[in-house]
């Protein structure tokens, strides 16, 4: 049985910036979406919002959803450092739930009808915030050991 090959400390904390990159990225590109959709939702004119527009707001939230999705395998394929196993499970399992959480934000849209699950959404954004700063948290630990 080959012995399993683990990611030197260098290069795990290269591909974590790497997937940090292409997080950052993806919600840059989708905030202005999410923050047209909020205002809308705040002053209860969705039924005014152009339907291209909802069109475009819930197709870039499944985009991002999608990136997300293969940060999250790619995060579930690495195969840490020894040291950094346990960190490792962590970051995966938080930035999972975290996908999980934009994924439900990306279903509270219903663009046949132009409806928006408010329930949905707020404690989808409610969730996101809360694992990403956990997933944050982590990844700052991770990182303050890789430059120690």
């Amino acid at each position: 049985m080959p012995k399993k090959k683990y990611m030197t400390t260098q290069q795990y904390g290269m591909l974590l910036s790497e997937l940090i990159e292409t997080i950052q990225e993806a919600g840059d590109r989708v905030a202005p979406f999410f923050e047209k959709l909020d205002d809308v939702l705040k002053n209860d004119q969705l039924a005014q919002l152009p339907n291209e527009e909802f069109v475009e707001v819930a197709t870039e939230f499944e985009n991002v959803v999608e990136i997300y999705q293969d940060v999250s395998k790619k995060l579930n394929r690495v195969t840490a450092p020894v040291r950094f196993i346990g960190a490792h499970q962590m970051v995966k399992q938080t930035f999972m739930d975290y996908t999980t959480a934009t994924k439900v934000m990306a279903d509270s849209l219903d663009v046949t009808s132009q409806q928006v699950d408010l329930a949905d959404f707020r404690q989808s954004e409610a969730d996101q915030d809360v694992y990403m700063d956990k997933f944050l948290a982590q990844i700052r630990r991770i990182f303050t050991t890789v430059t120690a």
